[in-house]
């Protein structure tokens, strides 16, 4: 195994974002990982496991911090059980179709997702719907297959969905970390009961990264305004000139500058 500072920084940086805002680590990570010559199949069990494990850290610094409250029987906990036992479904299935189509197929789903998702996110800022258990149901579904076949996706789609029903940041945040843990965990299960090779390299690279973001993402997100959005947060980046490609050789600015003009272009 070669250390590779790289996909630490990478890991840790989207991770943060991801902590903070409820999204941004699979759908920034997926296209770097692709750029960076790894296949699909490499590349979502390696997000799932180390999702898994920033979910669980995430969730226990949030309920600590009182970032939102998870008391069993609460609102916010019955949110959290509603999505993961739905989620559940939803993931199987996606990770199962990951194993059996081919990585081309594979790639052009995982584009079309990412720039569907972006433009949602873009176009659709001030939109608002009813708080409904039901409606909750089909984002779960839709995000955990998105998940499962992709290692991107939940974050966006559950996150925005809490937030246009009029659910605080901090809690639509947090509910989002937490409900993952079952969409992560079970895809990564399934992929390994289908027999899927898992490129443990990856794997630990990333799952270090994000185990890093997660206590320190926790302690940041109060220090946001209630109402401040992902989008907010990366178009006050661009304004104060900050730069992600600020360390590493040659191969590791690659993938920094990677996410650095994603984010440009996005906004």
């Amino acid at each position: 195994m070669v250390f590779d500072p790289m996909l630490l920084i990478l890991a840790f940086l989207t991770a943060v974002i991801d902590i903070i805002f409820g999204m941004g680590f699979g759908l920034t990570m997926t296209p770097i990982l692709l750029f960076l010559n790894y296949t699909p199949k490499e590349i979502v069990p390696s997000l799932l496991l180390s999702s898994l494990i920033g979910n669980i850290l995430s969730s226990f610094f949030n309920h600590r911090l009182k970032n939102a409250d998870f008391t069993p029987g609460g609102h916010l906990f019955k949110i959290v059980i509603l999505i993961g036992a739905v989620g559940i479904a939803g993931s199987i299935s996606g990770a199962t179709l990951n194993t059996e189509i081919s990585n081309f197929y594979l790639g052009l789903y995982i584009g079309t997702l990412i720039t569907g998702t972006w433009l949602f996110l873009l176009l659709n800022k001030s939109l608002v719907i009813d708080f409904s258990w039901a409606k909750i149901a089909i984002l779960s579904l839709f995000g955990s297959f998105n998940k499962g076949i992709s290692g991107s996706g939940f974050g966006p789609i559950i996150t925005t969905g809490l937030l246009y029903m009029k659910i605080s940041e901090k809690e639509a945040v947090s509910v989002q970390s937490f409900s993952e843990l079952f969409i992560s965990l079970v895809g990564f299960v399934t992929f390994l009961v289908y027999g899927s090779a898992v490129n443990w390299d990856l794997t630990l690279f990333l799952s270090v990264g994000v185990a890093a973001s997660a206590p320190i993402a926790a302690f940041i997100m109060p220090v946001f305004p209630p109402d401040t959005s992902v989008y907010d947060a990366l178009k006050d980046m661009k304004e104060r000139g900050v730069s992600l490609a600020l360390v590493g050789d040659v191969k590791s600015k690659t993938g920094l500058l990677i996410m650095d003009e994603v984010i440009r272009r996005m906004l």
